[in-house]
């Protein structure tokens, strides 16, 4: 959900966890007009007349893995939604060679996100080559490892797909939102997110990152809320 759904032109992540101690995910990427073009003509490309993103596909991702009561919704071209709840830590388990908990742990009234360079090419590294046909298509130094500036990213983009899609990239951000369970509050929390700023109130802790920031990731980003 991460992977599939950062790599696009805006995101939001909504982690909210519950007192049996899983986690309620929600998800929606807006793929920005520019992107859904590009996207439409390499799915045209490719033959077989099947959208590169579509929900079999997204749910079929899922299929095996941590997340319960997955759906997955594709309701026009330009618009992901995927939701799915993480089980308990304690029925956990290791989802092609990755551990769900390495990026989204919720454990003694604590949830904490992490997101690194390492584990995020580690869980790209484990997928199918199918899966990893949308996320090849952005070139991306945090899924290739390679050492790229923004702007040196933004120019390869620009130079692949236009400079549209490039401004599009640049101007996107994630959003992600971590949620205490219902009836607790926030005791302490923390966020590890370099230049950009958290909000917070009793019950959630809010920050951004911006697109092409995520995408050439070189440092770790963490934060956590407890109750």
């Amino acid at each position: 959900m991460v992977l599939f759904g950062f790599a696009s032109c805006s995101a939001n992540l909504s982690l909210k966890a519950q007192n049996d101690g899983s986690v309620k995910t929600d998800f929606t990427a807006d793929m920005g007009a520019y992107l859904s073009q590009a996207l439409e003509g390499i799915s045209a490309n490719m033959g077989g007349g099947k959208d590169i993103i579509n929900a079999a596909s997204l749910k079929k991702a899922f299929t095996g893995s941590d997340f319960t009561g997955v759906s997955a919704n594709v309701p026009n071209k330009q618009t992901v939604i995927v939701s799915g709840t993480i089980v308990p830590l304690k029925q956990q388990k290791t989802f092609k060679g990755v551990k769900t908990s390495s990026f989204v742990k919720c454990e003694d009234n604590k949830l904490t996100l992490t997101l690194s360079p390492a584990l995020l090419q580690g869980f790209y590294n484990s997928m199918g080559q199918d899966d990893r046909t949308y996320l090849d298509l952005f070139m991306a130094p945090i899924f290739t490892g390679e050492k790229m500036t923004q702007a040196e990213y933004k120019e390869l983009v620009a130079s692949v797909y236009g400079q549209e899609l490039a401004d599009d990239m640049q101007k996107g951000k994630i959003v992600i939102t971590l949620t205490v369970p219902d009836g607790k509050s926030i005791k302490n929390s923390g966020a590890k997110i370099g230049q950009s700023k958290a909000s917070k109130n009793s019950k959630r802790l809010s920050f951004s990152i911006p697109m092409l920031e995520f995408l050439t990731l070189q440092t770790e980003k963490t934060a956590f809320i407890s109750w």
